[in-house]
């Protein structure tokens, strides 16, 4: 398993990412290639009006092959890693350590979906 997994949520790149994976666990994760980035936005989760108990934030990415949504806590972070060209990964932690530290990003869902399946 990447050691930030059990720290952290994301991996920043010191330079340029080549490739942006999701990590749903230690034997699961999908790469993109960053070039195939077309657009993504940072928006409050819509379920948590209604289930104070859900992640407030969701931040959907969109690839030319997939579209991939993550909730969780503190996305910004992830975004301007994202923005910048320098997000190499993002993991998914235990909803239990999103109060631990409260500046850290905490991702409780990835979802991917093939772009043109299904």
């Amino acid at each position: 398993m990447s050691s930030f997994l059990k720290d952290d949520c994301y991996l920043p790149s010191n330079s340029y990412a080549a490739y942006i994976e999701f990590h749903h666990d230690e034997h699961h994760r999908r790469g993109f290639h960053a070039s195939q980035l077309i657009e993504y936005s940072l928006d409050p989760n819509p379920d948590a009006a209604d289930d104070k108990e859900a992640p407030p934030q969701k931040l959907s990415i969109a690839f030319s092959t997939a579209d991939v949504v993550v909730l969780g806590w503190r996305l910004g972070f992830i975004a301007d890693y994202l923005r910048d060209n320098k997000l190499a990964a993002v993991g998914i932690l235990p909803k239990r350590y999103v109060d631990l530290e409260r500046s850290k990003v905490f991702v409780s869902s990835i979802k991917i979906s093939p772009v043109g399946k299904g």
